[in-house]
């Protein structure tokens, strides 16, 4: 039988996915487990390394026993997943502490703040390509050195999540070189792990996994996980890469100059470039193919929709529903503005941000909230262009992918508040197809990169300003910022308000 089928396997910070993706990129089936996002405390974000694990599991079986045909036709399996989760493990690749800081979790801020201080910053920026964050797992690894003590004596090694995963695959420890860009351990110019970071981290070059290309085949799949599973014996798995790679892969941006706005739980834009572009405010990413991306975050992107469905109706409406009531309500909302820090802020002086709602009324409607929920996103995602085009120079067009790409609404926001026009992907999916192109890749069923866009990108159309919205954004941009730099001197007296420990509420451990 024809080998024809990617196993494409998703560790998002939302749910697990797992998708039978076919060699033109279209996605025959797709299973979908969520799982929590934990949150102990202010700026604190964990989920279970044993929950994707489980999750994942359970999704491969369904989709075969689905499909029953479909394990004889794969080719491979690939995965991706959210970024800079730390897991670590012990000799037998299982977790030594289940609650894993995730992406946006900020408890090692203090251990930021120190490095930062440090006289050769500038030298470190310029090596590793970045400035430091509180995403950098570097960081989460020395916090949790001091404060998780006995776990730290128990493990052998650190995993993300979704090496995690391959590593319960196959039994191998490994990542790929777009995980490992964003370690704060590797030297950007070589693509190999620097001994003066390790010592500076008190790290081993051991206790971190060996760097392979996201195409690499790292093993094949374990004879139990096939049992569990169903899975055929011998089916290779390759390195994968992160969510971002794969999503920026899936919407075919992978040549220089070309630039994305990638929206799931984060906003991510960014810009491929030949080479990394160090400077205040962005990030490097090696990519999943030879290139970099230079890029910006903010951290809560969707996130925010998420958030105001959740609170605003218990998970009640769906986003559409969401959407068409913020439609209902004019550009800029009747004067309300939403800042949307409600997990702090990765790329800026001021970690702590809050999230705040200003210039509320009586007048107000829950359509007017959600409008300035969507509006003020796409406020802060502004500011992050602002600074990315600082770094990388002018861009014409912004190529739109993940889940919320879909709304056109959605979108002619953003477009009407960057003052560019944004090409959207015919399939949401672009994690999914990105990460199942990186199998074919890996399994030589395409000839290269351009070869694999081709085969499996599509577009669907370009979304373009709304002239009538644009000067009143202006003016709001004016207010949104001005609104971010005097509250400072309360992020830090919320913080003292709320103490350094302070145990969470009944109730308030996720969302």
């Amino acid at each position: 039988m024809t080998r024809d089928r990617i196993l494409a396997i998703d560790i998002g910070t939302g749910s697990v996915r797992v998708a039978l993706v076919g060699l033109d990129g279209r996605i025959e089936a797709m299973v979908q487990r969520e799982h929590d996002q934990l949150t102990p405390k202010h700026g604190w974000s964990e989920q279970r390394a044993s929950q994707w694990w489980a999750n994942a599991e359970a999704g491969i079986r369904q989709i075969l026993a689905d499909h029953p045909s479909a394990a004889n036709r794969l080719l491979c399996i690939a995965t991706c997943g959210q970024m800079h989760g730390t897991v670590l493990v012990d000799d037998n690749l299982r977790p030594v502490l289940d609650e894993v800081p995730l992406w946006n979790d900020k408890r090692c801020e203090a251990e930021v703040k120190a490095f930062s201080a440090r006289g050769d910053l500038s030298r470190i920026m310029t090596l590793t390509g970045n400035p430091p964050t509180t995403a950098w797992p570097a960081f989460k690894l020395m916090w949790l050195k001091t404060h998780r003590p006995e776990a730290w004596s128990k493990a052998s090694g650190v995993l993300m999540p979704k090496d995690f995963i391959n590593a319960r695959l196959t039994g191998v420890r490994a990542t790929d070189l777009s995980e490992a860009s964003c370690f704060y351990l590797l030297d950007a110019r070589t693509g190999r792990y620097d001994g003066g970071l390790l010592a500076l981290f008190g790290l081993d070059l051991g206790f971190l996994p060996e760097i392979k290309a996201a195409t690499d085949v790292i093993g094949t799949v374990l004879p139990a996980v096939c049992r569990s599973t169903g899975l055929p014996e011998g089916l290779p798995v390759v390195a994968g890469t992160s969510d971002m790679a794969a999503s920026i892969l899936g919407s075919g941006v992978h040549e220089s100059g070309v630039a994305s706005d990638s929206t799931g739980t984060s906003t991510l834009l960014t810009v491929v470039s030949d080479a990394p572009r160090p400077a205040i405010g962005v990030n490097n990413l090696h990519l999943a193919n030879r290139a970099w991306g230079v890029f910006t975050i903010l951290d809560a992107g969707g996130d925010a929709m998420r958030w105001a469905r959740l609170a605003f109706h218990d998970n009640a409406l769906s986003y559409a529903e969401i959407a068409a009531m913020a439609e209902g309500s004019p550009a800029g909302c009747g004067g309300l503005v939403f800042l949307p820090y409600l997990s702090g802020e990765r790329n800026a002086a001021r970690h702590n941000a809050r999230a705040q709602f200003f210039g509320l009324t009586r007048r107000h409607r829950a359509g007017d909230m959600h409008r300035a929920v969507i509006e003020g996103s796409a406020f802060g995602a502004r500011r992050c262009l602002d600074d990315l085009t600082a770094a990388t120079g002018p861009i014409s067009r912004l190529i739109a992918s993940g889940g919320g790409s879909r709304s056109d609404f959605v979108l002619t926001v953003k477009a009407s508040i960057y003052g560019l026009p944004i090409l959207r992907t015919a399939d949401a999916e672009n994690g999914i197809v990105g990460c199942a192109m990186i199998g074919g890749l890996g399994l030589g069923a395409f000839a290269d990169t351009a070869a694999a866009v081709r085969a499996c990108v599509r577009f669907d159309r370009e979304i373009r300003p709304n002239p009538a919205w644009q000067d009143k954004y202006s003016r709001l941009f004016t207010v949104f910022n001005d609104l971010y730099r005097l509250s400072a001197p309360y992020y830090d007296m919320l913080d003292a308000v709320e103490g350094d420990h302070r145990d969470a509420a009944p109730g308030d451990e996720a969302h």
